[in-house]
């Protein structure tokens, strides 16, 4: 199975991000950074392949940088 997301930061204060994300199909959806405890949520719930794979690209471009990237993008 191909994965697709385009990565946006939507919003960002001290202790947390907003990213939306964009499937292939235009589907959008939100997720957190939390920075203080280097984690991520999916702000619908719903943790399935698409967001592990987006979690995964912002939190370690966190941990790499030390700071959240304006975008990104998974694809495999």
């Amino acid at each position: 199975m191909a994965l697709y997301a385009k990565i946006e930061k939507l919003q960002e204060d001290e202790q947390q991000v907003r990213y939306k994300y964009t499937d292939i199909k235009g589907r959008e959806r939100t997720m957190l950074l939390n920075k203080e405890t280097e984690t991520t949520s999916s702000e619908d719930g719903d943790e399935d392949m698409l967001y592990r794979a987006v979690a995964r690209k912002v939190a370690i471009a966190w941990v790499r940088e030390g700071m959240a990237p304006e975008t990104l993008l998974v694809q495999s």
